[in-house]
Formats: structure tokens, C-alpha cells, sequence
């Protein structure tokens, strides 16, 4: 099926300056197979069956699942806000020789402030060392790109790494998880700026959960006409944010292959999710009001028709609900790190619940942070 990913083999990537054949790099930096999981974690981790499990269980062992850890010559952060720190790992493949000193010379990106600690370190052949980068925004605009290096310097040996990172007023995890009837959750915060901030809780709100049975597409190809996709229609109005889900426990049997597809109010095609096996999600940020329609497409029943939950949560952009924000910030400190503590009362048992937990400045909205509630 197209829509496999594949493997990703291990791999060790480095540079080296002209003196020496690219067969004798000097040093390198190493990722397993098991790292790149780590960093799925961050840039995709709907790839995963059960990613909560998956990427908590790697954190576990030590694992990064921050996606700018992934031990690579280059760096980059999408979303920093105030300062942040990656970790890099090299390794001498230098041939039987004296130790070798390195010495790392920054070029910072326009800005940012940059610091490698240790600074200075010396390798024989096959001896590792580890170093931190610190890049701290001091003056760089909030989401532009900013790019620069660091090289290290080995004498005959040079390896250089780019830097690419992008200034964000916040950063906060994408989502936390709770459990219980009357329950709590902690959001850790990091502010890229000062002034102004709110946090706010949006629901809990259950499942909208539509059982049914969709049958075999023998082409396998989805077309909204076709009369091999169930079509499921939802209001939409001033929603801050909406999910539609087939988790892998939505089917009865892991070789059936369901799809969903996507409408805005205008007809049109905005979004699917086609994961191999039954694995689908689709979210929707501030989606504009109006009617959706959702097509669950039989790419593979196993038998003529197969049996599903289909899973929707529409989270109000006001704020309400049976969630509260017990403590939070007042207000933002560019590089302070804070935790905002939200609770719930009343979260039914049997249902699976999704909430949100806003961030706001003087002008409107920073973004959202889910907090999922799964009481089946």
C-alpha cells in the first residue's frame, strides 16, 4: 500500500575538510536505528500504533524524542522560544594515531547568542565525546528562520555543522494525558517573550462516537460517489479545534484497512489520513464554521463489510467546560519556564474525553495545548 512508511537503516554522517579522502572523515556522528524512532516521536508520530506507549517507553531508556536531539551533524529548532539546548555526540575515525585536540569555533545566526560546553575536548581513534549547544534568542524577530554553524576544528580535521532555528513566543507540548472522573494535569510552559498571558481551559468534551460498517472498495481507490465510503456530515461553529479519529482499537481485526477523508464547507478536499492499517487521525485548528463531511473509506474490509467507531471531538474556542485552570503564569518572561495546572470534575467513566488548554497574549492566541481524558 502507498501509504507504508518505510525503514530507516542506521547511519553515520560526517564531514571532513579537504586534506583527507572522504573515506577517512576524522569524526563522526552515530544514530541507531532506535534513535530515529525517538525522533519520529517529535516530526510524526502517528506512525506508531500506540505513540504514547512507543515514545514513552524510548524515553524510558533514555531515548531522545525531542526531534533537534537526533544525534546529526546539523542543528535545528523550529520553535524556540527563549533558549534551548541539544545535546551532540561525535566519534574519532581517525586511523591508530596520537589524540587529537578539537578546539569549536561558533558562528552564531544573526540574533542568537550560541554556547558549546565543553568547548575544547581531545579524542583517540574510537573515543566519543559528548558536548552541549545552548542557542539563546537574544534579539532575532519571532518566526523567521536565522542560520549559522559551528565547526569543529581538528587541524587536518574540520568538521562544520549548520544551525537553522526560528524564533517562537511559546513553547508547550502539543498534548498531555490525564485519567479519571475528577482528575489533574500539568502543562509546562517556556516563554520566547514578555507581557502579556492568559491560559485557559476549553471542555472536557466526550467523544462523538458513531458506530457503523463500511463495505470492500474492489478498486481500493477512494471517490466520494463511488457508494464504497460512509459519509458523516458535523456542524461546525466557533471551534478552537477538531479531531476526527480511528484509533487501531476502532476495528475488530488489525488487517482491516480503513481510510478517512476529509471536506470543508465548500466542498472541497482539505485533509486525509491514510496510515497503513487502522490507524487514522485528522486535526483541524480553527477551522472555519460551516458543515464538514467525513468519508470512511473501505480500502480493506478483510471481509465484505467491516464494523468501526468513529470518533469526533469539536473543542469550543470559548473557554468552559468541567476543566479549570487552577494556577498559571500572569504573565510572560522571555526564557522563564512555568507549569500551568488545569483539573476536571465529572469526566464520564466509559467515554474518552478531549479538552484544551489555550495560550494567549495581549493580541490573541499563541496556540493549544490538548489534554485527552480516556476513561473507556
Amino acid at each position: 500500500k502507498r501509504k507504508r512508511p518505510s525503514g530507516v537503516s542506521c547511519s553515520q554522517v560526517s564531514t571532513s575538510s579537504a586534506q583527507f579522502p572522504i573515506f577517512q572523515p576524522g569524526i563522526g556522528y552515530e544514530a541507531t536505528f532506535i534513535d530515529y524512532l525517538g525522533f519520529l516521536c517529535d516530526v510524526d508520530p502517528s506512525v506508531f500504533a500506540d505513540a504514547a506507549a512507543t515514545c514513552g517507553g524510548l524515553e524510558a531508556l533514555g531515548v531522545p524524542t525531542n526531534a533537534s536531539d537526533l544525534n546529526y551533524p546539523s542543528i535545528a529548532v523550529a520553535e524556540l522560544a527563549g533558549s534551548q539546548t541539544v545535546t551532540r555526540t561525535v566519534t574519532s575515525t581517525a586511523g591508530a594515531r596520537p589524540p587529537r585536540d578539537y578546539r569549536v569555533k561558533v558562528d552564531a545566526p544573526e540574533g542568537y547568542d550560541v554556547t558549546v560546553t565543553p568547548s575544547e575536548f581531545s579524542l583517540r581513534p574510537g573515543q566519543s565525546a559528548t558536548f552541549q549547544v545552548t542557542i539563546t534568542n537574544v534579539s532575532a524577530p519571532i518566526g523567521e528562520w536565522k542560520f549559522g554553524s559551528i565547526t569543529l576544528d581538528g587541524g587536518n580535521y574540520e568538521a562544520r555543522s549548520p544551525i537553522a532555528v526560528r524564533g517562537s513566543s511559546l513553547a508547550a507540548p502539543f498534548s498531555v494525558e490525564g485519567s479519571g472522573v475528577d482528575g489533574m494535569a500539568e502543562v509546562p510552559v517556556r516563554f520566547g517573550y514578555t507581557g502579556d498571558y492568559t491560559a485557559a481551559a476549553h471542555g472536557l468534551e466526550p467523544a462523538i462516537v458513531i458506530s457503523d460498517t463500511v463495505v470492500q472498495d474492489p478498486d481500493q481507490n477512494f471517490d466520494p460517489t463511488d457508494g464504497f465510503s460512509n459519509a458523516y456530515q458535523f456542524n461546525v461553529t466557533g471551534a478552537a479545534f477538531v479531531r476526527f479519529s480511528m484509533p487501531p482499537d476502532a476495528v475488530g481485526d488489525p488487517d482491516i484497512d480503513l481510510d478517512m477523508f476529509i471536506f470543508d464547507p465548500g466542498g472541497n478536499q482539505i485533509a486525509s489520513s491514510t496510515a497503513g492499517g487502522t490507524n487514522e487521525q485528522v486535526d483541524l485548528l480553527l477551522p472555519a464554521d460551516g458543515v464538514y463531511t467525513v468519508y470512511v473509506h473501505g480500502w480493506q474490509t478483510v471481509n465484505p463489510s467491516a464494523a468501526f467507531d468513529f470518533y469526533t471531538w469539536i473543542i469550543s474556542a470559548t473557554p468552559g467546560g468541567n476543566m479549570m485552570i487552577d494556577s498559571a503564569p500572569a504573565s510572560a518572561v522571555s526564557g522563564a519556564q512555568e507549569t500551568i495546572h488545569a483539573s476536571w470534575t465529572g469526566a464520564a467513566a466509559g467515554s474518552w474525553h478531549l479538552g484544551a488548554v489555550s495560550h494567549a497574549d495581549g493580541a490573541g492566541l499563541l496556540g493549544l495545548t490538548l489534554v485527552e481524558v480516556d476513561n473507556r
